[in-house]
């Protein structure tokens, strides 16, 4: 008697605690010098819902049961538990599709081991406990719908569709330029970035470049990714992403105007975006199978001397002349695709 005691013992001070052990089977189960003791708090639950907690009264009696009686179990627990609470423990559920089915014939929410024991017993330890009870169980819903619940469905749905596909196409927009590459240089004899932007737009038989850094100029950063790649420079004057390079097979050139071009096979174009208090302009250089973007933000007193710096910083490179290198670099392995 001791031993049931202990046991729904420990089950009213989890509920009076408000905690749900949720894995109570005779593995966790240990009786030491005549008194029973709950083990492995792992998949303990704070401020479980009252079904949650009526399984492990539900659980602890048919482990109990399994070394004594449903009998004596069910009357040493109407010492602690009302005859309703020991109900709601062995009710059945409606599931969607299922009829009125027991819990525990289902196996919802019965540890494993304690579900392979049940049908070695000669006596069908669930329905004991049932006819023990004044009354049947009444059947629990798992599903209760409500005009509340459909219409915070309804918002759900609604929400994901409005906002997944912003996420979508912000998170491969943002994957495109994710991948950084820790150097401190992109001159035009600088390879070894330079393979990989070129191997990034493979249409594109031009790769910007470095060609000669101006004073105050430094490098941020350098990002490559599928379909595009991006060189980002910081000045002591206009501060940080001041000058933003972009290598991408193509290019919207919308309010652009065409230029003189100093490339040879390129068209430059200028847009002007902004004025005051900062200014912004962009250049394009477009080509057959790629663009190349200089993007130029500064107070607008210091933007003419940037946009200056910015035309005799930038280099071009040949994707022909970086497959020559890489080639001769590997012996011939190794080529440009």
């Amino acid at each position: 008697m001791q031993v049931i005691d202990d046991g729904l013992s420990i089950i009213r001070k989890l509920w009076d605690a408000g905690l749900a052990h949720r894995d109570i089977k005779p593995a966790n189960l240990l009786v030491r010098d005549g008194h029973l003791l709950l083990i492995d708090a792992a998949f303990v639950e704070a401020r479980p819902s009252p079904w949650r907690q009526a399984v492990d009264l539900a659980n602890m009696m048919l482990c109990l049961a399994l070394r004594s009686s449903p009998e004596v179990v069910y009357q040493r627990a109407l010492r602690q538990f009302s005859v309703q609470e020991i109900s709601e423990a062995f009710a059945p559920l409606t599931l969607p599709g299922f009829a009125h089915t027991p819990w525990v014939a289902l196996g919802l929410a019965l540890p494993s081991q304690l579900r392979r024991k049940l049908p070695d017993e000669s006596r069908d330890l669930y329905a004991e406990f049932v006819r023990l009870l004044p009354t049947p169980p009444q059947p629990i819903r798992i599903q209760r719908w409500s005009a509340r619940r459909i219409g915070l469905a309804l918002l759900a749905v609604l929400g994901l569709v409005i906002v997944l596909p912003a996420v979508i196409y912000w998170g491969v927009r943002s994957d495109r330029v994710n991948t950084f590459l820790f150097i401190s240089d992109v001159g035009c004899t600088s390879r070894e970035p330079l393979w990989l932007m070129a191997q990034s737009v493979p249409s594109a038989p031009l790769v910007p470049c470095v060609q000669n850094l101006p004073a105050g100029w430094r490098l941020a950063d350098t990002r490559v990714q599928d379909g595009y790649s991006r060189i980002t420079f910081d000045t002591d004057r206009a501060g940080k992403a001041a000058v933003v390079v972009e290598l991408a097979a193509s290019c919207d050139l919308a309010g652009a105007v065409e230029v003189t071009s100093e490339q040879p096979g390129a068209r430059r174009y200028l847009r002007i975006e902004g004025i005051s208090p900062r200014s912004s302009a962009t250049r394009f250089h477009a080509f057959g199978g790629g663009c190349i973007t200089e993007r130029f933000t500064a107070p607008a007193a210091s933007h003419p001397q940037l946009a200056s710096e910015g035309s005799s910083a930038l280099g071009f490179t040949t994707r022909e002349e970086l497959g020559r290198a890489l080639k001769q670099r590997s012996g011939g392995r190794l080529q440009l695709v």
